[in-house]
């Protein structure tokens, strides 16, 4: 028995390695023998690795684990979470923040679920899968801020600078999403089912975790083939200092926040916007619109409810 363990040394200040060194120990007292790999290990060692493995181990921040999610979607190899960033909003998700002993033993009880993974399309740009979430707004301006800046690892306090920066200044973009599904709901009611046009903060949740636990999406599934769009309606930075507060203080249904569910959505902004996913940048720059897709089903994981 074996299980292919990838770590991002770059990950908690270096914690990863020494994170992956715990799963490896956990995996070798079961008999299981793990195989170290980098994060940009080959197609062809990666695929060696995986050749009768039990699991694929992601250790690391969000980054990480979208990058593994992206590379083994669509196989038959489940992929197990060991968080080391800062966030580790996907192993909040599905219930990774337990002990190497714990996942060591899930790992060899081969109990497994399915999950959906987000992919975001544009036009003469590569697909970006996300595991999470993709936003428009506030956030995606203060990652890509912070990614510009950034000389070494990622604290909760790096992210001040460019917050108290971007507050001063910042203008919420105008878009329009659109799907075919579900009806709008929020604090105007039902709009028409398949048109969202508004000015402020776009979420589009595969699942419910985001940045300190305020989770604008409260009910999204990452089982249920559907996104939840949430939007926060704001024009300047302050707004979304008030949204802040009350998402941290409302438990159930957030007042003024519009949500939908649906299938995919198209999304056209009023100038071109940067957007990031699972926590960071996505490449290729400002988009003026871009397609936020499903592929339902398409990621195996450790299944770690109950656990």
């Amino acid at each position: 028995m074996r299980v292919a363990v990838i770590a991002n040394p770059a990950s908690g200040r270096g914690r990863s390695l020494a994170a992956a060194d715990r799963i490896c120990s956990a995996l070798a007292a079961r008999g299981i023998v793990p195989t170290r790999l980098p994060l940009d290990a080959s197609s062809a060692d990666l695929e060696s690795a995986c050749i009768g493995a039990l699991a694929i181990v992601a250790v690391g921040g969000d980054g990480t684990v979208r990058s593994v999610s992206a590379r083994v979607a669509g196989g038959s190899i489940p992929l197990a979470i060991v968080p080391a960033g800062t966030e580790n909003l996907a192993a909040r998700e599905f219930g990774f923040q337990c002990s190497p002993a714990a996942l060591a033993d899930r790992i060899l009880a081969r109990q497994e679920r399915s999950v959906d993974l987000g992919v975001i399309r544009r036009a003469g740009l590569p697909d970006h899968a996300f595991l999470v979430m993709v936003s428009a707004g506030f956030d995606a301006d203060v990652v890509a801020a912070l990614a510009a800046r950034r000389r070494g690892p990622v604290t909760y306090l790096t992210y001040l600078l460019p917050i108290l920066a971007l507050l001063r200044h910042w203008q919420a973009p105008g878009f329009v999403a659109e799907t075919g599904e579900q009806s709008v709901h929020g604090v105007h009611g039902a709009a028409p089912a398949d048109r969202i046009e508004a000015k402020g903060q776009l979420i589009i949740a595969n699942a419910r975790q985001y940045a300190l636990r305020l989770n604008p999406s409260r009910v999204a599934d990452p089982a249920d083939g559907l996104l939840d769009a949430v939007v926060l309606p704001a024009r300047g930075g302050w707004s979304m200092v008030r949204w802040a507060i009350r998402l941290a203080l409302t438990r159930g249904a957030v007042l003024g926040a519009w949500s939908a569910q649906g299938l995919a959505w198209r999304i056209r902004f009023d100038r071109p916007t940067l957007i990031q996913a699972d926590g960071d940048s996505v490449a290729g720059g400002p988009v003026v619109q871009m397609e936020v897709g499903l592929r339902p089903g398409a990621l195996r994981m450790i299944d770690m409810r109950g656990a």
